[in-house]
């Protein structure tokens, strides 16, 4: 059985740690084994689009420390995968590392999820580091689809969050009225869940949606495929 090493990243282990269990869970499903690195923390992300380097080359060592070149690294976040295969190899003065998103990982590797979204209605958020850095868009949602979701598009899909990390601590006023339009917009159409694979976009747009009150249920898409959007099934466990 080949292997891959998950990262959880920092706001999956604190924040979204279902997500995490549910990315395994799809590894495991497309006939993986899963190693998960006990010395991770960090890929330094934060401090290095802050343009802190110093820190993040400090932090972004603990990353080099904890992960090897024997298999594939996947990473439930866009944003995360973007920094480790592109910014974090330079930074450390290492050899790359062979970094997937799950979601483009998953394609590739022929994984047909199970049918868990049948009739259900769907908003697919591209993150930016994953739609511009990465150039992941199809991938998740040609997974959704699989997974029996009918996916209701966005006007501007493409458009921001207003996280961008410490943007959204910086400018925070433009980026709480960024959140608005997009929670707006998906307001504006009739589904039963926006779903991203950036658990950046999700924290900061879920912690939005609490001040206004009115919202669409916000959920990682690695909890979407692996149990279904509405699921009372525990982490990891199927439905």
């Amino acid at each position: 059985m080949p292997a891959v090493q998950l990262f959880a990243t920092c706001l999956g282990d604190l924040a979204f740690p279902e997500a995490v269990a549910d990315a395994e869970a799809l590894l495991r499903g497309a006939g993986f084994e899963v190693e998960f690195p006990s010395r991770q923390v960090c890929c330094g992300q934060p401090a290095f689009n802050s343009g802190h380097h110093a820190a993040a080359h400090r932090v972004a060592r603990t990353f080099v420390k904890a992960f090897s070149r024997s298999a594939p690294v996947v990473v439930p976040s866009g944003s995360c995968a973007t920094m480790a295969s592109h910014y974090l190899p330079e930074l450390t003065g290492s050899q790359p590392y062979e970094v997937w998103e799950l979601s483009a990982f998953l394609v590739d590797a022929g994984y047909r999820p199970l049918p868990r979204n049948e009739g259900r209605r769907l908003i697919y958020h591209d993150s930016c580091h994953m739609l511009r850095e990465l150039h992941i868009s199809e991938q998740p949602r040609r997974l959704l689809r699989a997974s029996g979701a009918e996916l209701v598009p966005l006007d501007r899909p493409d458009l921001c969050c207003g996280f961008g990390g410490t943007f959204s601590v910086r400018q925070p006023e433009i980026s709480v009225a960024m959140a608005d339009d997009k929670l707006a917009g998906a307001a504006g159409v009739r589904a039963d869940a926006l779903v991203s694979a950036d658990p950046g976009c999700l924290m900061h747009l879920r912690g939005r949606a609490a001040r206004v009150g009115e919202a669409v249920p916000l959920v990682h898409l690695a909890t979407a495929l692996a149990r279904g959007v509405g699921s009372e099934s525990r982490p990891g466990e199927p439905s």
